[in-house]
């Protein structure tokens, strides 16, 4: 929300308008900024991982190689030791697995179980696959879907996270017998903390300047409010009658009557 425009006066039906549209986009700003878990093209997962490929929502071809890197240093922050189970530090993967999920063909195959993943290119910070894409499964929308066991200061949990991704396929062919589990559906329980540890400091709090033109830009005689990056809770209730008004030249005035 880089500006808003907001008249200097205005009836009680008009303000009303305005508070329930200020309190309405800050509160929708800040669960964009909790939930989003793309930052600069990479998504940190609901434990430690923080997947570099494949991309969300991106298109993947049957019969090809699907290219996938996960970092698991938490962004530089880790030791490459707690990328190795059994390691016995605070903070450290104790596994992770990769399986590709499609609720819509009922399909659950295995990309990689196993430490085998976390173990691979030592002293790597970013686990590399190149998966091959078996040609029987059809076209659709499935979920390459990340299961990590981990500790987070000595507290074990348990992620699941899906990212959504697309598969083409213009010529179904072999049957999917290797590597294929049975559908568990979706979502399925898990144990995760919070949030990845390693996510990013929240944007900085966002700030709306009223002024005597009403446009939010740096000026004389303005007004205002600042919205910290934390969950805003708003409840409005109707008791009497309230008034504001301003006692600075060209400050607005705003009368309320409910």
């Amino acid at each position: 929300m880089p500006w808003v425009l907001v008249r200097p006066s205005f009836r009680h039906t008009d303000h009303s308008a305005l508070l329930l549209f200020i309190f309405s986009s800050l509160l929708l700003s800040v669960q964009t900024v909790i939930a989003q878990t793309l930052i600069n093209g990479q998504v940190f997962s609901s434990g430690l991982a923080i997947l570099d490929a494949p991309a969300p929502q991106s298109v993947q071809h049957a019969g090809s190689n699907m290219p996938i890197a996960i970092d698991i240093s938490g962004d530089g922050k880790l030791s490459q030791a707690a990328s190795i189970p059994g390691s016995g530090l605070a903070t450290r993967f104790d596994s992770l697995e990769i399986y590709l999920v499609s609720a819509q063909s009922k399909f659950n195959v295995t990309v990689s179980n196993g430490t085998g993943l976390l173990t691979q290119e030592s002293g790597s910070t970013v686990k590399h696959l190149n998966w091959p894409i078996p040609t029987c499964l059809p076209s659709g929308s499935y979920n390459f879907t990340l299961y990590e066991g981990s500790h987070i200061n000595n507290q074990g949990f348990f992620s699941i996270t899906p990212i959504l991704i697309t598969i083409q396929n213009t010529a179904v062919s072999g049957d999917c017998t290797n590597d294929t589990n049975a559908y568990l559906g979706q979502p399925q329980e898990s144990s995760p903390p919070p949030q990845n540890p390693f996510l990013p400091s929240l944007s900085p709090p966002i700030t709306v300047t009223i002024g005597p033109s009403g446009i939010i830009f740096p000026s004389q005689s303005t007004v205002t409010v600042t919205a910290p990056p934390s969950t805003v809770t708003v409840v409005m209730v109707s008791i009497g009658t309230t008034t504001f008004t301003s006692t600075l030249p060209g400050q607005t005035e705003i009368i309320t009557s409910v």
